[in-house]
This record gives structure tokens, C-alpha cells and sequence, in this order.
């Protein structure tokens, strides 16, 4: 394959991209000096690039300052206050931020339209919410490997589930942007969403009531995050939910689930419709 063919932003967008990638998984090997000096790194790269503007880097300083008031000195206003910022910006509810179309258009004929993004302001948000959320581990002992497998299983229970429920249908491909793609999911789409929903809401909850329970409501709060999609769809992200936060509640560690997460959704892009029927 030819690489020209391959979608890619501009080369000091692409950097900008890549540091803040390196930055989070530095966070998530307990490496913290190197995650935080990757992040700003990333976010000076982004300033020069024009990926990050003016008004994006207001809402960068406000967070940066949040983080490091949640992380050194916590107290709960702040770290609400931090929370609802983050969200926003992962919502991409805040201007500044030119986040880069890359393609667009029907994986399959009968496909919805798909636009694949890569979203700086998302990805900003998880790399915040690992710094800020610190590197204490679960209450309690890990849940084991075999706990890690259900979870893995009930994922692909949740993929049939789809198909029978007529929202996907049996159609593998591999599409030319697939390298592109799957550098957004895992680290612009799944890592800050398990980074929130697991390393955030389920190991709190963990921290303070029965792990099942917390494992319950992480894995609703995601779905309910999926509500715009329908309520089957946000059936289908809660069921999904579940396999991550078992992988999670299994290893305790957010990288496991976060790759459990992209896994999915690759099965999901390779074998069935993307990201689902139209006609649906």
C-alpha cells in the first residue's frame, strides 16, 4: 500500500498527536515526570501547529491548574470543577481546538456515514484525567485472569448481540484509513474513556463500596453516555461497559482495558458494519 494513500495530518500536528499519545501511556506505566514533560511537550507543539488556538489554550491553562489543584491539593469543589471542565472539552463543547478531519464517507454501502476525526481535545482530556486521577490502585485484590476472559467474551457476546438485534451486519473489510483510525481509537477514543469511566468512576466507587456495585454503575454511566445513539445502542454500550470494567476490576490496570476497548471496536470496524446500518 502505498503510504501517500494513507490519511495523516500535516507533520507538526502529527508530532503534536504522537507526544500527547506517548505522554498518556507514560501515565498509565506510573513514568509521571515523563508524562507530564510528553503533555506539555505536545501542547507547545500543538500551540505552533495551529491545532491548539487561542481560546483552546484558556481552557488548556484552566485545566492544567485544576489538575494540579486536584493531584496536590484536593478537595472536592475542585475536583468537580476539574471533572465538569474535562468533560467539556471531551465533549467538544469549547472552541480553539482545529481538530483535523481525516476522511469521510460509508465504510460499507449500507453503512452510516463515518467521520474519522482526531481529536486533540479528547485526547487532552484522558491524558488530564490520568494526572489528575493519580496512581492508586483498586481496593481489594485483583479479580484474576480468568475475570479478564469473561469480560473478553462478554464483548463478543455483545458484538453478536448487535448483528441479531439488526443494527450490524456479517461485512469484513480493510479500509485504507484503518492506521488512522486505529491510533484515534486507541488513544483519542478508548484510553480517555476508560481513563473517566474506569480509572475514574468504577475505582472510586471501588474505593468506597463493593466492587460489584461499582462495576454496575461505571458500566451504566457508560451507557448512559451513549444515550444520543438510541436505547439499544445504549443497552449495547453498558453490555460492553461491563466487559471492560471486568477486564479493569480484573488487572486494575486502565492501559488493559482501554486495549481491551480498541480490540473491540477493531473486531467491530473489521467484521461488521461501521459503525452501524443505515437503514437502522
Amino acid at each position: 500500500m502505498n503510504l501517500a494513500t494513507i490519511p495523516h495530518p500535516p507533520p507538526p500536528m502529527l508530532a503534536a498527536f504522537v507526544l500527547l499519545a506517548l505522554a498518556m501511556l507514560a501515565q498509565c506505566l506510573r513514568l509521571e515526570r515523563v508524562g507530564w514533560f510528553g503533555g506539555a511537550l505536545a501542547i507547545g507543539v500543538a500551540a505552533l501547529s495551529g491545532l491548539l488556538q487561542p481560546l483552546g489554550l484558556l481552557s488548556v491553562a484552566a485545566a492544567l491548574i485544576l489538575t494540579g489543584l486536584v493531584r496536590f491539593a484536593p478537595r472536592l469543589e475542585w475536583r468537580l470543577i476539574w471533572l465538569a471542565l474535562l468533560l467539556t472539552i471531551a465533549l467538544h463543547a469549547l472552541p480553539g481546538y482545529a481538530n483535523p478531519l481525516l476522511w469521510q464517507g460509508r465504510a460499507t454501502p449500507d453503512s452510516e456515514v463515518f467521520r474519522l476525526y482526531w481529536s486533540f481535545d479528547k485526547g487532552l482530556a484522558g491524558w488530564l484525567l490520568l494526572c489528575g486521577a493519580g496512581q492508586a490502585g483498586l481496593a481489594g485484590k485483583p479479580w484474576g485472569s480468568t475475570v479478564a476472559w469473561v469480560g473478553c467474551l462478554l464483548l463478543a457476546l455483545t458484538l453478536a448481540l448487535a448483528q441479531v438485534m439488526g443494527m450490524v451486519s456479517f461485512a469484513p473489510k480493510w479500509p485504507v484509513w484503518l492506521a488512522p483510525w486505529l491510533f484515534a481509537n486507541v488513544f483519542l477514543v478508548a484510553l480517555p474513556e476508560e481513563a473517566l469511566f474506569r480509572h475514574g468512576a468504577q475505582r472510586w466507587l471501588q474505593n468506597r463500596v463493593e466492587p460489584f456495585p461499582a462495576l454496575i454503575a461505571a458500566s451504566l454511566l457508560f451507557g448512559g453516555a451513549h444515550l444520543a445513539g438510541g436505547w439499544s445502542w445504549m443497552m449495547l454500550a453498558s453490555l460492553a461497559g461491563l466487559g471492560y470494567g471486568l477486564v479493569y476490576a480484573a488487572t486494575g490496570q486502565v492501559l488493559l482495558a482501554a486495549l481491551a476497548h480498541a480490540g473491540f471496536n477493531l473486531a467491530h470496524l473489521l467484521l461488521f458494519t461501521y459503525p452501524r446500518l443505515a437503514a437502522y
